[in-house]
């Protein structure tokens, strides 16, 4: 198994060795396995040269660098699995040490879920007469029938969401419909931004960017991605959090100089 030293020897050699681990996992063709792949990395690192890596790509992911915005994806989806929560902890107590509190932002989740609307909590009507236990509606999400999966796209469990947005029945324009329905659950929106199948997607990560139900962190972690015109659209937004304005205008601000 390859490994890679992270010896901290100054911003530059950093820089470097940070732009090879992106040309490296680059060379894995399938996201998901991209991803299992730089996670597994990740996990032989301390948590401090993690922490590193992740400021490295996510100010050259601002900067538009091709290298460095492929990483902050693959490192994204990396830390998002809950396998990585413990190290996903560490590097954000790491960054906050070293008063790195903008790219911390990008790896806290809402201590709560936000108060919603009944709408978002409502099991579809699956058409048996009753209430589908968790169970079926898992079975469900697995078969190829478009209309029963456009039942299953709207369930507010997150567990089906995940199995259903592994349906290969199901196609872009479905998720991109999930991303954008309001209200929904913040967590079943978080399960597309895990999805290495649709968050490589541009316009899933922009949905998810514009809408605001969409976890804080998940946003924050997406607007390194966005166009500079793009970013304005999510600078129109109403009661826009103060972190995810501040991120789009940097996006903005180093747009206009490339």
């Amino acid at each position: 198994m390859y490994r890679y030293n992270w010896r901290h020897d100054g911003s530059v050699e950093s820089d470097v060795r940070a732009r090879q681990l992106a040309r490296r996992i680059r060379k894995v063709r399938d996201m998901a396995v991209r991803a299992g792949y730089l996670r597994k990395m990740l996990r032989e690192m301390p948590s401090e040269r993690v922490a590193e890596v992740f400021v490295l790509a996510v100010h050259g992911a601002e900067s538009r660098d091709p290298d460095h915005t492929d990483l902050l994806q693959c490192i994204s989806l990396a830390l998002a699995d809950d396998a990585c929560a413990p190290l996903r902890e560490a590097v954000r107590r790491h960054l906050l040490a070293g008063d790195q509190a903008a790219p911390a932002a990008l790896l806290t989740p809402p201590a709560l879920e936000p108060e919603q609307e009944e709408a978002a909590f409502q099991v579809p009507d699956f058409g048996a007469g009753r209430p589908l236990a968790l169970g079926e509606r898992k079975s469900l999400a697995r078969r190829r029938d478009r209309d029963l999966l456009a039942r299953v796209l709207r369930d507010p469990h997150p567990d089906v969401i995940r199995i259903v947005l592994l349906n290969p029945t199901v196609t872009e324009n479905d998720v991109l419909r999930l991303s954008s329905r309001r209200p929904v659950r913040a967590e079943v929106l978080r399960e597309v931004f895990r999805s290495p199948r649709w968050i490589v997607r541009y316009p899933i990560k922009l949905a998810l960017t514009l809408n605001p139900y969409a976890p804080l962190d998940v946003r924050l972690q997406l607007a390194p991605h966005l166009t500079t015109p793009d970013a304005e659209r999510v600078l129109g937004g109403a009661n826009l959090p103060h972190a995810l304005e501040t991120a789009c205008r940097r996006m903005i601000d180093r747009g206009h100089l490339h």
